[in-house]
């Protein structure tokens, strides 16, 4: 495949669905072909994980678990999970305006599941994600009845003593089966997807964010592997300072790594996760690349993250033993935000291509790095109009400064109309490797489309499509734009 190519970004969560939001159904595979349609070879995805309660994938309480609203009634209906009544039930339901029809629908599969005799795939794939999958199960079912944090938990399970955690599983035994099911379905519902894509020649981008909750599976199983104290309770708090995005910067409220105990264990836990990133993604987008070089400490409790620390992260030893571990892993580095010289020696060492936005380019003078003028040829890069923290272009250029304007006047004539394409353009025709663009860019949308704005926990995460039924004019220049500036994979 051509190193010059494009594609777009687009979570699942926004596809459309007749049972909710986006999830592994027919919508995703119509996206695969419209793609290919308009010769695309990148399908750029948010993470897959489960989402925390203000709806961001980014701060899961599983690293590796996938999201459970994904599950396609549809598929199960697909792959004989569900029969007629079944299905019946499930449209009826959805038609009566029942909350969460998607939930029941896995209910009755796995009751179905539960009368096949042969199990040995299923067993096949507990074995293989032993490492995380049975941990996550115990807690994900320890959530569901003690709301709130792992903190509260009773002090045997929170603590995970081992005659407390053997009584739990021997009392709960078909609800851990059932999560772990749940999982098996999740992972083939994807796999699918993913094999359907690459049988276009179309290359899934995931997203694997540095961070996890403090109140997740990963935590509460290998607390010694983060900075907490003899409670299991953060020293510290993750984030950035203010920055672009930002004018107290980004307190995260996740806990840090402790890397001397996982050099010490090898890299264990991140092995394992960029494991699972690889079976789910052609190639991964590593959120925050820079905390593999340093990463900015919060005191905990902290209520912005304008004071902190820069603390060493592993650097080059961590990539050479992913490289060691794990063979055909592709990066894409995110290096946005407050990035050093030592960063980008980093990623550069590794060959891995940095992101450049479009968004950022018109906010100084002629020598701004995003300008596409300024990419080091010798250099790697995907560029983006915006990303998933960005507003959509639209709703950028109208809220855009007049210096920010009379800057990208110098080389579009812009309007808010128009702006969005002007950006596109500006991606596809320039010398970065590849290009990737919101779907939301595409379509031209407002800043109610916007997904997520940094900083903030109302009102993120929602944008999806009513219907995925893009105009033949929209078709038409897209194909038309991507071979013009040679990015067609044909």
């Amino acid at each position: 495949m051509p190193e010059r190519i494009s594609g777009v970004l687009l979570h699942v969560s926004s596809l459309p669905s007749l049972w909710g939001k986006g999830d592994f159904g027919p919508d995703a595979y119509h996206f695969i072909d419209w793609l290919e349609e308009t010769g695309q070879s990148l399908w750029q995805l948010l993470p897959l994980t489960y989402p925390d309660h203000t709806g961001s994938p980014y701060a899961s309480p599983s690293a590796n678990a996938i999201n459970p609203a994904f599950i396609s009634p549809d598929m199960l209906r697909k792959t004989g999970l569900l029969n007629d009544t079944d299905w019946d039930i499930c449209i009826q339901a959805r038609e009566t305006g029942i909350h969460d029809v998607r939930r029941r629908a896995f209910a009755l599969a796995y009751q179905n599941w539960k009368q096949n005799t042969n199990k040995e795939e299923f067993e096949t794939f507990c074995n293989v994600h032993a490492y995380w999958l049975h941990d996550t199960a115990l807690f994900m079912t320890l959530q569901d009845l003690y709301q709130g944090t792992w903190y509260d938990f009773p002090a045997g399970l929170r603590n995970r003593d081992k005659n407390a955690l053997v009584q739990w599983e021997k009392e709960h035994a078909n609800v851990i089966r059932q999560f772990k099911f749940e999982q098996y379905i999740l992972f083939d519902q994807w796999a699918k997807i993913k094999t359907y894509a690459n049988t276009k020649d179309i290359r899934i981008i995931g997203d694997i964010p540095i961070f996890i909750s403090g109140n997740s599976a990963d935590v509460w199983t290998h607390r010694d592997l983060f900075k907490l104290d003899e409670n299991g309770f953060p020293l510290v708090w993750t984030g950035v300072p203010p920055d672009l995005f930002t004018e107290t910067g980004q307190l995260w409220g996740q806990p840090h790594f402790d890397w001397k105990a996982m050099k010490a264990d090898n890299y264990t836990w991140w092995i394992q996760r960029v494991k699972m990133g690889k079976i789910h993604a052609d190639v991964i987008r590593i959120d925050h690349f820079r905390g593999f070089c340093s990463a900015y400490e919060i005191p905990y409790g902290a209520p912005t993250a304008e004071t902190g620390n820069w603390i060493e992260g592993p650097r080059a030893d961590i990539f050479r033993t992913f490289n060691k571990e794990i063979s055909g892993l592709s990066i894409i580095a995110e290096d946005l935000g407050i990035i050093t010289a030592d960063v980008t020696a980093l990623r550069q060492k590794f060959n891995y291509p940095g992101m450049k936005i479009l968004q950022f380019a018109f906010n100084s003078d002629t020598e701004n790095a995003y300008l596409p003028e300024n990419y080091e040829s010798s250099d790697r890069f995907v560029v983006y109009s915006g990303t998933h923290d960005n507003n959509t272009s639209r709703g950028w250029y109208e809220h855009a400064s007049d210096s920010e304007k009379k800057m990208l006047a110098h080389y579009a004539k812009c309007n808010a109309l128009n702006a969005a394409w002007v950006l596109i353009e500006m991606a596809f025709y320039s010398n970065a490797m590849w290009a990737v663009v919101p779907m939301q860019d595409l379509l031209n949308l407002d800043s109610s489309a916007r997904m997520n704005t940094p900083g903030t926990v109302k009102n993120n995460w929602t944008w999806q499509f009513d219907v995925f039924k893009p105009s033949k004019l929209l078709t038409k220049n897209l194909k038309t734009l991507t071979k013009k500036s040679g990015r067609n994979r044909l």
